[in-house]
């Protein structure tokens, strides 16, 4: 499966379990205290579709993304640790054509996506070298390809890194509408006057700032969850990049012999 039909998969997966997770909270916590501040319950006539429970379905599709590359992780480990792509014993030297061009073939066979690491940077350096039949040509094409897949990486937490950031924004904007609900509703003169209205106006100022306060608290919540996930994986897969940069060194360009 490449790598938009996994994205695809995991978004498809994620508003699954999204929603899943939404209707446990509403079965449990329903009509208490606590579904007023994790998802809202009250906030709108329109049960489920709360701010709250947008907050939600935003972190589980997070989650998706960092599955996915969890996923590409986990592959790029077993590409290193089971492939045996290149010869790594102690002395082994590359020098016939025949052999290099075995390995290519080999690594083009096994490679399951076209994203992988390891096979990329193999076959693209065993190209170079067959170009130039120089080494050094050869790791200045490694150290590009590095470069790009580094690149390429970033990009690929990119939509992780903007719902990481739409969560508190989102929050924070529950926080200010409550506020102004809260000042746009309050009637001095009811206030000040009689007691039933001070309790009606009291208790509207409460419910807008509870709301206000939960979205913001539920928010910085799931973001720092969101965070915490991404930063492991995403520490995770660039370390599996910088091992295949050094496979290929050790065992592929240090063994090129110059013709």
């Amino acid at each position: 499966m490449d790598y938009s039909s996994r994205n695809w998969v995991a978004l498809g997966i994620s508003v699954a379990v999204a929603v899943v997770f939404i209707t446990i909270l509403t079965v449990f916590i329903g009509g208490k205290p606590a579904g007023d501040m994790l998802i809202g319950e009250t906030s709108s006539s329109v049960y489920p579709f709360t701010l709250h429970n947008i907050m939600h379905l935003s972190f589980f599709i997070g989650l998706g993304q960092l599955w996915v590359r969890w996923l590409c992780t986990y592959e790029e480990n077993v590409f290193l640790k089971k492939s045996g792509f290149l010869p790594e014993e102690d002395g082994a030297a590359l020098s016939d054509d025949k052999t290099i061009e075995t390995i290519r073939v080999n690594v083009a066979n096994a490679a399951g996506r076209a994203e992988a690491f390891l096979p990329d940077l193999i076959n693209t350096c065993i190209i170079q070298y067959f170009n130039s039949h120089s080494v050094s040509d050869t790791i200045s094409v490694l150290n590009s390809t590095l470069d790009l897949n580094i690149h390429r990486l970033d990009l690929r937490y990119a939509m992780t890194r903007y719902i990481v950031w739409v969560i508190p924004t989102l929050g924070f904007i529950g926080t200010v509408v409550g506020i102004a609900d809260t000042m746009g509703g309050l009637d001095i003169n009811k206030f000040l006057g009689a007691h039933a209205d001070k309790v009606e106006q009291f208790r509207m100022i409460t419910s807008n700032l509870g709301f206000a306060f939960s979205t913001t608290i539920v928010a910085l919540a799931l973001s720092a969850v969101l965070v915490f996930i991404l930063h492991v994986v995403q520490k995770g897969e660039e370390e599996v990049l910088n091992r295949s940069g050094k496979y290929v060194l050790t065992n592929l360009i240090n063994r090129l012999k110059v013709k």
